[in-house]
């Protein structure tokens, strides 16, 4: 351990710890360190530090012979000192602790300790003989009680093997009557099967024939209907070709009637434009309501023009609804006179 000259009031005394000889005054420090002073303590103060903990030391005792100091520290170490002067030299005591007269227990009470041993030993042999004896007891009910079960056993086992037998020739009995039913049910099924194949056989060749015949007036029905068909469509051609033939006339007419129109009005602007001009020259308030007068005529002639072509498309639109009536009424005559048919050959 090395020596350390430090100021006093550098650090905090934290333990104090006076040796039993009552020469030296061991302090530990709140960083760790030991100081030793002579005691008592004299002006200037004398002290010897020593440092083995990283921090404050917590608790410290010197031993009985003053040859030791232990202290312990919050950095969880224990340090073991041992205390000599400052050649060295063990301190001496000026006389030594003699050891004490005390006993921990006296003579007649490890006597009665002993003799109380004994019996509790004696109380454990006799109570171990008697659960012994009473085990042999236990044994020998267990094995008369076993005796009987097993005896009972046997007897019911060749009970159980009796009615077992007498089981087991029952149920040959029912299996060979059993057997019996089965076959004859069996063969009763298979004449009933034979029978009813035979009988379907007749009734499908039956079925048959009728479906063949059916077959026959169906294609009839179906060759005359697709006669009709196309009679019908090259009438619902014919008639397309007429109305479209028509109703294209007219359309041609009104694009015509709405050319002449168009041509009226770009005349009338084009003279619109040169009165306006015309107009424009002489005075402001005439040319004002010229222009009122001539706009709202080319207002009606555009109106008029936007009508025309509105009833050119609601005549377009009443000449495809006529047709699609039309050929509706067609279909449903078609439809009524082979449905007329179909059930008339039924009736024969």
């Amino acid at each position: 351990m090395r020596e350390v000259e430090v100021e006093e009031d550098d650090v905090v005394p934290v333990t104090v710890a006076l040796s039993r000889s009552g020469r030296m005054l061991f302090v530990g420090t709140s960083k760790g360190a030991l100081r030793s002073y002579k005691f008592p303590l004299t002006k200037p103060t004398e002290f010897q530090e020593h440092i083995a903990h990283t921090s404050a030391i917590s608790r410290m005792r010197v031993s009985f012979n003053d040859e030791y100091a232990i202290t312990t520290s919050e950095d969880g170490t224990i340090v073991i000192w041992k205390i000599q002067d400052k050649e060295g030299r063990i301190i001496k005591r000026d006389k030594e602790s003699g050891y004490a007269e005390e006993i921990l227990i006296t003579k007649s009470d490890l006597e009665e300790k002993n003799q109380m041993m004994n019996e509790l030993r004696n109380r454990v042999n006799e109570l171990k003989t008697e659960n012994e004896y009473q085990m042999r007891l236990k044994e020998m009910s267990n094995a008369d009680k076993m005796k009987e079960l097993t005896e009972k056993f046997i007897q019911e086992m060749e009970s159980l093997k009796t009615k077992n037998q007498v089981l087991k020739t029952e149920k040959e009995k029912s299996d060979a009557k059993h057997e019996a039913e089965t076959a004859n049910i069996l063969e009763k099924q298979n004449k009933e099967l034979q029978d009813l194949e035979n009988t379907n056989n007749q009734k499908l060749m039956m079925e048959y024939e009728k479906y063949q015949d059916l077959q026959s007036k169906t294609q009839k029905i179906q060759e005359e209907y697709e006669r009709q068909l196309s009679e019908m469509e090259a009438s619902r051609e014919k008639a397309i070709n007429e109305m479209q033939e028509h109703y294209e006339d007219v359309i041609h007419k009104l694009n015509l009637q709405i050319e002449k129109l168009q041509e009226e009005i770009h005349q009338q602007t084009k003279e619109y434009d040169e009165t306006k001009r015309q107009i424009e020259e002489d005075c402001d308030t005439e040319t004002i309501d010229i222009k009122t007068k001539y706009e709202r005529k080319l207002k009606e002639q555009i109106e008029l023009n936007e009508k025309i072509s509105s009833d050119a498309n609601n005549i377009r639109k009443r000449v495809s609804l006529h047709f699609f009536i039309f050929f509706i009424k067609k279909f449903k005559t078609l439809i009524k006179i082979n449905s007329d048919k179909q059930n008339g050959n039924r009736c024969n």
